[in-house]
């Protein structure tokens, strides 16, 4: 009995510290992402919640961003989404697959409204499969 009351603070101990290993998604995700199909397009996400949309190094827009366990009508303990809000008001759903997962320079979305994969690397000269 002692031996389990020793092994049971050991072990949240020590998933405590494995947890703290890796960064969250909302910090991974920061920086410059290149669409991997068409590197003019480029996304910058913000430490201030912002996200700025470029094509061809212009500004098209800019939409607030928050990551959460829900988003629109989709929701889930172990998934992420990425909520984008225009100016508007208009809300846009992502599913976050993967980010900067093993530090391979990839973003994996999935856009809830039509089910489209997106694929961003942020290294414009970075090559993946598709």
């Amino acid at each position: 009995m002692k031996k389990l009351f020793f092994i049971l603070p050991l072990l949240f101990f020590a998933s405590a510290i494995f947890a703290q290993s890796q960064d969250p998604s909302s910090k991974r995700i920061l920086g410059n992402w290149f669409s991997n199909t068409n590197r003019t397009t480029k996304w910058i996400f913000t430490p201030d919640g912002k996200v700025y949309n470029y094509d061809k190094d212009i500004m098209k827009v800019m939409y607030k961003y928050t990551i959460s366990h829900n988003c629109q009508n989709n929701s889930s303990d172990t998934t992420e989404f990425v909520t984008l809000r225009d100016k508007d008001g208009d809300e846009y759903c992502f599913k976050i697959n993967a980010v900067n997962e093993n530090k391979n320079g990839v973003l994996s979305l999935t856009n809830m409204s039509n089910m489209q994969p997106l694929i961003f690397v942020n290294d414009v000269n970075l090559k993946i499969a598709q």
